[in-house]
């Protein structure tokens, strides 16, 4: 919350604005499921069944010596499907919620090409789950890598993105049949920007 409240005080100094930046989105595909696998017994199997995508919008404060500041608004969809084998008798029920994670990450920017800048990018991400379930992290720690393409005034960015999540409350007390979160999420993303 302290880098939050750094950083909103920057965007609002007059010195900030200043500074150039740039609006965009960023859109991509998570590498690995945003869910856990889950299997209690031979009953009960819990699984994320698609990694569909992720996308939303971004905002990049640049600063000097190749530093910049980055927040994004990532809406990604989940999906659990629950398989409840009894016997030979399989029967599986799905459900869909929506998730929005906020990353607010600061970025540099390092071997300045004309065409070509390499970053790597590190920050708090906070997230909220749309869903009758409480029991997700709601915050983790984001690292990330990427190269910047520049064409004109257009700004192409893709990079692979991992964020740790906080340990989630114990399911014993939120009494919830679904999976965990995976704390581990690795995500590819391309970020376009003016």
């Amino acid at each position: 919350m302290i880098v939050a409240a750094l950083i909103v005080a920057l965007l609002v100094s007059g010195s900030a604005w200043a500074q150039p930046m740039s609006f965009g989105v960023r859109a991509g595909v998570p590498i690995n499921g945003p869910l856990e696998d889950v299997t209690r017994g031979s009953i009960v199997r819990t699984f994320s069944d698609s990694n569909a995508y992720v996308a939303g919008v971004m905002v990049e404060l640049h600063l000097p010596a190749g530093f910049s500041v980055e927040a994004d608004g990532l809406y990604q969809p989940l999906h659990v499907t629950q398989q409840f084998t009894f016997g030979t008798t399989v029967t599986r029920t799905s459900d869909s919620f929506n998730s929005w994670v906020f990353p607010i990450v600061a970025k540099y920017r390092f071997l300045r090409l004309p065409l070509a800048k390499p970053y790597a990018e590190a920050g708090p991400s906070f997230r909220a789950v749309e869903h009758t379930i409480s029991y997700f992290s709601k915050a983790g720690l984001t690292f990330g890598a990427g190269i910047e393409f520049k064409l004109s005034k257009l700004r192409i960015e893709p990079e692979l993105r991992y964020t740790r999540w906080g340990a989630d409350a114990p399911e014993t007390t939120t009494g919830s049949n679904l999976a965990p979160s995976n704390v581990n999420q690795v995500q590819f993303l391309i970020g376009l920007a003016f």
